[in-house]
């Protein structure tokens, strides 16, 4: 009983010092489910109303240049200039565990599209609008027809995204409005994957 009293004591001062030598490091949880990440993209979605009345119309679609590598091309039509008069209207839906997608798992609004655009998009402003074929880039955007030579979605990684997020299939939706009229949107869907993850 000595020995087994003793052993139990043995064992605890060791896991009480090992646990507590291992405090100043920083552990390595390759499973949680948010940390940093890059994206694969799987799809961009054209809105049912943007074949009809839309002023803005994206016309856009991945193509696959090589394993690692997707671009996005296509080309955009602004019947109207785009400018800070539109609001900006996001959403995120997730993919659950049995394939169904949760709404409006997150949510974002906000007034004066052009300038939201330009700070979201941060370091990518650029190349994401001569990949658009966008040259003037300043506000407005000028109405008219806009072909370019495509994104590398590698490049929006430049963008002011958050650094670390939650892992995961995401629906994200987006829409130009003013006087809650619907002048154009669509639909990419992404995997937000661990960085060291690839298909």
């Amino acid at each position: 009983m000595l020995e087994m009293k003793s052993l139990l004591l043995i064992n605890l001062v060791f896991f009480v010092t090992v646990v507590i030598s291992d405090r100043g490091r920083p552990l390595f949880l390759p499973q949680l489910p948010v940390g940093k990440y890059r994206l694969n993209f799987l799809a961009i979605i054209r809105s049912a109303a943007d074949r009809t009345n839309n002023k803005i119309k994206f016309e856009l679609y991945l193509s696959k240049k090589s394993v690692n590598t997707t671009e996005i091309l296509g080309n955009t039509t602004f019947l109207v200039p785009l400018d800070d008069s539109f609001n900006l209207e996001c959403d995120f839906a997730v993919k659950d565990s049995i394939g169904g997608w949760k709404e409006n798992a997150f949510i974002y609004k906000s007034p004066k599209a052009y300038t939201t655009l330009k700070m979201i998009l941060g370091g990518a402003w650029t190349k994401v609008m001569d990949g658009l074929g966008i040259y003037n880039t300043t506000c407005p955007i000028p109405a008219g027809f806009y072909k370019g030579s495509g994104i590398d979605t590698a490049d929006l990684m430049l963008a002011n995204f958050a650094k670390t997020f939650f892992y995961g299939t995401y629906r994200f939706s987006g829409y130009l409005t003013k006087n809650h009229e619907v002048y154009g949107g669509g639909s990419v869907i992404v995997e937000v994957k661990r960085l060291w993850e690839f298909d």
